[in-house]
């Protein structure tokens, strides 16, 4: 697991508890989620989503850390973790998987050595049996 400590050094970008989006989000860095966004979001670094923070659409990051709800699919070129507090409705695609007790996937998922990649987590929704 990341220490603590380690999780908010890179965060260049934040949306406060409060605050709503609607549309997609494109980052070149990291995102701290507290408030909603109504919309897609591509990131080139990590996503934490707080607790009280909340994503409806597509969500595709280098790593997540999930406390707060997400209703859609998710692709993650590394690390997903689920903490106690995290709620999944959707497709999960990730290289490392990790749920705390008390986390909830509603949805399948699918783990490989390699980096994850939007192509792929389609196969699955579609119930393809496609390699990379």
């Amino acid at each position: 697991m990341w220490k603590k400590e380690q999780r908010n050094d890179n965060i260049i970008s934040f949306i406060a508890e409060g605050m709503e989006i609607k549309g997609n989000i494109q980052c070149q860095g990291s995102l701290r989620l507290d408030g909603i966004i109504d919309g897609g979001v591509d990131l080139q670094g990590d996503l934490t989503i707080g607790t009280t923070g909340m994503i409806k659409g597509e969500v595709k990051a280098v790593n997540v850390i999930l406390a707060g709800k997400l209703e859609g699919n998710l692709v993650v070129g590394k690390k997903l973790e689920i903490t106690s507090t995290g709620k999944i409705k959707g497709d999960i695609q990730c290289s490392i998987f990790t749920i705390e007790e008390g986390g909830t996937l509603d949805g399948n998922s699918r783990m490989s050595g390699k980096k994850a990649d939007i192509d792929t987590l389609s196969a699955i929704k579609g119930g393809d049996k496609k390699k990379n």
